[in-house]
């Protein structure tokens, strides 16, 4: 998938190496996301979507907000590689961010 397609249709999917792409850690899927709707492989785009905007940006928002002063504790967190650490945070965000916007 080249870009991410800014509203959700039930034609736009997302596969586990999308989601990868974008910094989600590829054990934590179905955790994240749940099953596969679509076809037992991918991820419906209105089911991502929702989940970064009503779970995953409400969370990095509280996050990003406490901690942003810590700039030594930012640097721990890229520097140790998390599979969902401060860097993915802010990607998710911002996408979410784009996508509220566009509407």
């Amino acid at each position: 998938m080249a870009t991410a397609p800014s509203r959700p249709s039930t034609e736009s999917l997302y596969s586990a190496d999308d989601l990868k792409a974008l910094g989600y850690a590829g054990d934590r899927l179905t955790e994240l996301f749940g099953f596969p709707e679509a076809d037992r492989e991918n991820w419906r785009a209105e089911t991502i979507f929702a989940v970064e905007r009503d779970v995953l940006a409400s969370a990095a928002r509280i996050v990003l907000d406490a901690f942003a002063p810590e700039w030594n504790l930012r640097l721990g967190m890229i520097g140790s590689n998390l599979p969902l650490g401060w860097p993915q945070m802010e990607q998710m965000l911002a996408r979410v961010i784009l996508r509220e916007n566009r509407r």
